[in-house]
């Protein structure tokens, strides 16, 4: 088998991008690349609810165990799965208009409506505390739809948050991945990929 390209790694059988968007919410968007209209990518990583639920593990959204459990949970309900799947890409998609498009107002109340079911799930449960009594947490049932779920609140979080200013687009050819750039200093989603090809792209330009 052939060396995968330096932005990829591959986990539990599936290629998967590395994080570089520096927001869990971007690197979602970025598991597939030139986000020119709604037809086929020109690189698609996530292939299944499988394969989006071995993501959420590998970014650390999901533990290992969970990973396990909603694998099994998709083998015994495959046509929910695959209804939360296409409901992810829906949503994918939403947000990626809502973050580059300022016109995108169906894609906005799409992502609205995602965030409200999420919202409405979440459960407040104790945890200790580190002086008396309890705390409390926000949870999630952990069903087929707890990987969207989350998703659909750190984008909240992220469309809501000071962060959002932040977000740039990659000019790379044929990239659209995101990423947050809060110093101003960042241009490429990755130098090793992105940056790279522009910097050989410009050599060749001044050697002709």
């Amino acid at each position: 088998m052939s060396a995968l390209p330096s932005h990829l790694e591959l986990v539990q059988g599936v290629v998967l991008p590395k994080p570089v968007g520096a927001d869990p919410a971007l690197d979602f968007l970025n598991t597939r690349s030139d986000f020119a209209g709604r037809g086929p990518a020109r690189s698609e990583w996530l292939t299944s609810y499988e394969a989006f639920v071995i993501w959420n593990g590998y970014v650390g959204l999901l533990s290992d165990a969970s990973v396990f459990r909603l694998i099994e949970q998709a083998a015994v309900k495959p046509k929910d799965a695959a209804h939360r799947f296409d409901a992810t890409l829906e949503f994918r998609a939403d947000l990626y208009d809502v973050l580059t498009d300022a016109g995108a107002g169906g894609s906005f109340d799409a992502v609205a409506r995602a965030v409200e079911r999420a919202t409405a799930r979440r459960r407040l449960t104790a945890v200790p505390a580190v002086g008396l009594g309890f705390g409390a947490g926000w949870d999630l049932p952990e069903d087929l739809g707890l990987p969207l779920d989350q998703l659909a609140l750190l984008a909240a979080d992220l469309l809501t948050g000071a962060s959002r200013d932040h977000v740039h687009l990659c000019p790379g050819d044929a990239c659209g991945w995101l990423f947050l750039d809060p110093r101003g200093r960042r241009r490429w989603c990755s130098m090793s990929t992105c940056g790279n090809r522009s910097k050989v792209r410009a050599h060749a330009a001044r050697t002709r």
